[in-house]
């Protein structure tokens, strides 16, 4: 009798271990990353003159709505004589704004950027979706945002002007790349391709003005050869690694999380990453839904996709950093309030597989407590008469 008890026991202990990952593993960390969870949009800010007509905000209206259908940015009209304690109007003070019209693209992140206006054009309603053109389409991007789309994700290696280095730093990604292509049968879910490398050359940097700043680089900061991690949606998890902090090791550690189950310890804030400004239209939608097997824009599938973003876990002591990268502050150059910027991912320590165990480790945890509460409470309900 006491065996059989024990046996119970047994079989709820691996009745609990067992159901958990089946449950968790509905979705993996890149297919959660095909969806727009609608908080994490640019803001594309126009500075409206006061002698507009309403006709002419009207015009403006309805070409920005077809402009911006599909895209991951936000039209946002203020109007002249506007509260200049409004946060718009602060990034306007920012760039030296004082003549109206104008544009500005606002980040997510916080940072923005102006955006210049066609002189020539006729009207705001024609002037601005001009504009939004460079801002929307590059090559580099739809070449990131195509391949994302139906594989691992993408590396991106950003190219200096020292040939050598450069090909160092792709020996360094194949590397990575080459590893996480060995794991992809054993992933929660098995995804069917790699990473692919794409490479921005140093002599098409001017044409990409819009990624670079994405990543925080201007064209002319580009010394050496610097890499990102882009899934799902066109998003960036995750460093820009550069110098010693380029390493396999890191790139490998970091793409892992791509094909991690949506539900692990780690923090959602900093998994789901920075979208890159774009359109993301249905062709790159059909793509990954024969990539996934499904519909991440299906109603109710996003909504629970949106729940999980939105929930969280917040697994490791940083908040929106991931395992041991840091934010630190750099040297004298004003930002947007006047003060120093902040690098983001700038500056990193190698990433510690220590932290990546004890993630692991504290689910794991979890799962045995779960586990020896149903089996103790099946022994006490076995040893009553």
């Amino acid at each position: 009798m006491i065996k059989l008890k024990w046996r119970v026991a047994v079989a709820a202990c691996c009745l609990a271990i067992g159901t958990c990952p089946a449950r968790a593993c509905q979705y993996n960390v890149r297919e959660v990353g095909f969806v727009d969870a609608g908080i994490e949009a640019y803001r594309l800010v126009v500075y409206l003159p006061e002698n507009v007509p309403a006709s002419g905000v009207s015009g403006l209206n309805e070409a920005m709505a077809l402009a911006l259908a599909e895209t991951n940015i936000r039209f946002e009209p203020v109007m002249a004589g506007a509260d200049a304690n409004q946060p718009a109007m602060e990034s306007a003070r920012a760039h030296g704004i004082s003549h109206f019209p104008a544009v500005v693209l606002v980040s997510p992140d916080g940072p923005s950027m102006p955006v210049a206006l066609s002189e020539k054009a006729a009207s705001l309603a024609e002037a601005v979706p001009t504009a939004v053109q460079s801002i929307l389409d590059s090559p580099t991007r739809r070449q990131i945002l195509e391949r994302s789309a139906d594989s691992y994700g993408v590396v991106l290696l950003i190219e200096g002007p020292d040939p050598q280095r450069n090909g160092a730093a792709r020996q360094t990604v194949s590397a990575a790349i080459r590893q996480i292509g060995e794991q992809l049968e054993s992933l929660p879910k098995p995804i069917s391709k790699p990473p692919e490398l794409v490479v921005l050359d140093h002599k098409s940097l001017a044409r990409e003005q819009m990624l670079l700043w994405t990543l925080r680089l201007k064209a002319e900061d580009v010394n050496q050869p610097h890499v990102a991690v882009f899934y799902g949606r066109g998003r960036w998890i995750g460093p820009l690694f550069e110098g010693e902090t380029l390493t396999s090791d890191n790139l490998t550690q970091l793409l892992s999380v791509v094909g991690a189950d949506c539900e692990c310890s780690l923090d959602h804030r900093w998994l789901q990453g920075t979208m890159l400004p774009a359109r993301w239209d249905e062709a790159l939608q059909q793509k990954v839904v024969q990539s996934v097997g499904f519909d991440p824009e299906n109603p109710m599938t996003k909504m629970e996709m949106v729940s999980i973003v939105r929930r969280g876990t917040g697994g490791s002591d940083y908040s929106s950093v991931p395992f041991d990268y840091r934010e630190v502050q750099v040297g004298g150059d004003a930002g947007e309030g006047g003060g120093q910027k902040t690098a983001p991912f700038s500056a990193v320590r190698p990433v510690s597989s220590r932290i990546v165990g004890q993630v692991l480790v504290g689910s794991l945890a979890g799962v045995v407590v779960l586990a020896g509460v149903m089996s103790f409470v099946i022994v006490l309900r076995a040893r009553k008469p």
